[in-house]
């Protein structure tokens, strides 16, 4: 069976992630606003779900009475709500923003419909350094529960062996990036995703590659640069920060930011803890971090913002010299809380990602 496409639910994805960040939902105190809940939903084809709740909320934040609502789907091919009594009907496997509109104000909810039997990678693409090893993420949804066999395949290539019952990626040598699938089975059915393995090997302090994926209800996949330094945090010693950017045109609309408390030197495992809105918007949080924090940006108006909660991690496979200083490969995975859902469980968005960056030493005051 062929792998199953994802450039649409990616870029779903990603245009509901700014619509969400755009719509009234995201101002909460400081103008009037629509709040559907759940704000991340999902059901099956063919299933039908009552109308989502939505509350109109005042420029304090008091909740109104909120009158006639007319809802609407982003995609009616994937989602189909009534207008009126906005009934939910799963027509075919993707996602679609759903809107409630009601006193002037749009409220919206993101919604991914799936297959009675539905596999997905939970990371698409792999960025490794020869030797380097890594098991590939995987979910596996079966309506009504129960379980599925999964199993790996990837072409004969000389750059990663993939092994078939565990998903276990090695990394051989240098090459380009190279399919591999992952199925799903039942008896009465069988699905299939695909993604990429990429080998790295860096020679000098440029051209980093990393890739990560933010995982809501939907899927949210990227590619990055990545580029790593040890640098002086104020008045002390050195501390270690890894960027990976989604550039558009040479500028930075999306990036994945982890610092730690100490400079790295060695592979290792380090674990990343919280950081907070008031925070991030204190003035040194970067030239004087308090902890090891992370958070995941994307360029929306409001700028949205997904903070590192306790619990994290970020593991450095391997550190090797290279022209004008060093490289390093690793993989991370943190909970990132959407800053201005700070205290609604459904806005932790599960991030993981991995990357190879070369590693630089910048000994001059931080700004």
């Amino acid at each position: 069976m062929p792998p199953m496409p994802r450039a649409r639910l990616a870029a779903l994805a990603l245009s509901g992630l700014a619509l969400l960040a755009a719509c009234g939902d995201t101002h909460l105190g400081v103008s009037p606003r629509v709040a559907v809940a759940p704000i991340l939903d999902s059901l099956f084809v063919g299933d039908t779900l009552q109308a989502r709740t939505a509350r109109y909320f005042d420029a304090q934040g008091d909740s109104q009475a909120t009158g006639p609502i007319r809802w609407a789907s982003s995609d009616t091919a994937v989602l189909h709500v009534d207008s009126v009594s906005g009934e939910l009907v799963g027509r075919r496997r993707g996602s679609a923003v759903l809107t409630a509109h009601a006193n002037g104000i749009t409220g919206s909810a993101f919604l991914v419909v799936s297959r009675a039997l539905d596999v997905s990678l939970l990371l698409d693409t792999i960025l490794l350094m020869p030797g380097d090893t890594f098991t590939v993420p995987v979910a596996v949804r079966v309506k009504g529960g129960g379980g599925a066999a999964v199993w790996f395949r990837a072409p004969a290539n000389p750059y990663f062996a993939l092994d078939s019952a565990t998903g276990r990626d090695s990394a051989r040598v240098p090459g380009p990036a190279q399919p591999f699938y992952v199925f799903a089975a039942t008896a009465t059915d069988t699905v299939a995703d695909s993604g990429a393995t990429e080998v790295v090997q860096l020679t000098d302090t440029t051209g980093g590659k990393g890739s990560f994926s933010v995982l809501g209800t939907v899927i949210r996949r990227a590619r990055a640069g990545a580029r790593a330094v040890n640098y002086r945090r104020l008045g002390d010693t050195l501390t270690f920060r890894v960027s990976l950017p989604v550039g558009v045109s040479g500028i930075a609309v999306e990036n994945i930011v982890i610092t730690l408390r100490d400079s790295i030197r060695a592979p290792g495992t380090f674990p990343v803890d919280s950081i907070s809105p008031s925070e991030v918007a204190g003035p040194n949080f970067v030239c004087r971090p308090l902890r090891p924090w992370a958070l995941w940006s994307i360029q929306t108006t409001p700028l949205l913002r997904g903070l590192s909660r306790h619990g994290g991690a970020i593991t450095i496979t391997q550190v090797v010299a290279v022209a004008h200083g060093f490289a390093i490969s690793g993989r991370f995975a943190f909970t990132g809380q959407r800053s201005d859902l700070y205290d609604d469980p459904l806005g932790a968005l599960p991030i993981r990602g991995t990357f190879v960056a070369p590693l630089i030493a910048d000994t001059r005051p931080c700004r």
